[in-house]
């Protein structure tokens, strides 16, 4: 990555504590492909003005009545964070091409053809490491990613593959269709929950 797009990505020196914070644990989260969500808790108590009834209409359209006290709670600052650190973490097509050990032209056609999954930043194309595991695209990536709706928000994508899912089931748990693909199980089960990805 150029020195100029560090500057343009990494959060600015003087910024508050917490957003560098909340983007250092998401470029680390990344960085050994660990989901990216916070824990989102709830807190504090319905505004003393406001009726049980006015409270619940707010929460119902996706307003919080808890009392503010932790801005690393705040879903805007920790999205900023997380998008920031899946750009810094992503590789060119140029390194991309350097780490498969093939042309940079075969790693732009396979961005065309939706084999490879690529994010617009600054002219050109990021691919997230998600997608890449010993040199080696995933196994199935292919077939999964031209199933996922197109257009979809470049953190969706990351943590779905990321997050365990409960349709991936082994005997510890649920895991992530990264974990699943990597383990060599069925293509065609992470094909059929691309296909229903909201």
């Amino acid at each position: 990555m150029s020195q100029v797009a560090r500057k343009v990505i990494r959060p600015a020196a003087g910024a508050a504590s917490v957003p560098t914070l909340l983007y250092e644990e998401a470029r680390r989260r990344l960085l050994s492909n660990e989901p990216m969500l916070g824990d989102a808790g709830r807190g504090g108590t319905v505004a003393a003005a406001l009726t049980m009834g006015e409270a619940e209409a707010l929460e119902s359209a996706g307003m919080s009545t808890a009392k503010w006290t932790d801005a690393s709670h705040d879903p805007l600052m920790r999205s900023i964070a997380d998008y920031m650190a899946l750009l810094e973490t992503s590789l060119t097509t140029g390194e991309a091409a350097r780490y498969l050990k093939v042309d940079v032209s075969r790693i732009r056609q396979r961005l065309r053809e939706r084999s490879l999954f690529g994010i617009d930043y600054d002219g050109e194309r990021r691919l997230p490491r998600f997608q890449f595991e010993r040199k080696q695209v995933l196994p199935g990536l292919r077939e999964v990613i031209s199933c996922l709706p197109e257009g979809l928000n470049p953190l969706d994508v990351a943590e779905w593959f990321l997050s365990p899912n409960p349709d991936l089931e082994i005997e510890k748990g649920a895991i992530s269709p990264r974990d699943w693909l990597l383990k060599g199980d069925s293509v065609e089960t992470v094909v059929k929950l691309a296909r229903g990805f909201e």
